[in-house]
């Protein structure tokens, strides 16, 4: 079903129930002009019929953008995320316990 479909069956109903006859012209020049009115009734009522989808994002990006920018880098690992040890026969690393391996605390 088109837009427009939808707006002459609407107004085709509205115009039955409060009792007045119209032409099936007349019906599609109304509904037409409903249409019209409904893509314009956000901007007349200073808001979007559907909620900006990027205004959300953008606030948890700030909240992000602060969370890192509160960042300290590690002073046990030095930012290095964890340590490397050298024995004889083979070497392993570890994770750093204070940060969690990501070289930084918040």
């Amino acid at each position: 079903m088109s837009a427009i479909e939808y707006w002459t069956e609407c107004i085709s109903e509205a115009f039955e129930e409060a009792g007045i006859s119209a032409t099936g012209v007349q019906i599609q020049l109304v509904a037409k002009s409903v249409e019209i009115s409904h893509d314009c009734f956000g901007m007349a009522f200073g808001h979007d019929c559907i909620a900006n989808p990027l205004a959300g994002e953008n606030d948890r990006l700030k909240k992000e953008l602060k969370r890192e920018q509160g960042k300290t880098i590690c002073t046990e690992c030095s930012g290095k995320g964890g340590s490397y040890l050298q024995g004889p026969y083979h070497g392993s690393y570890s994770a750093c316990w204070k940060c969690n391996g990501t070289g930084f605390i918040y």
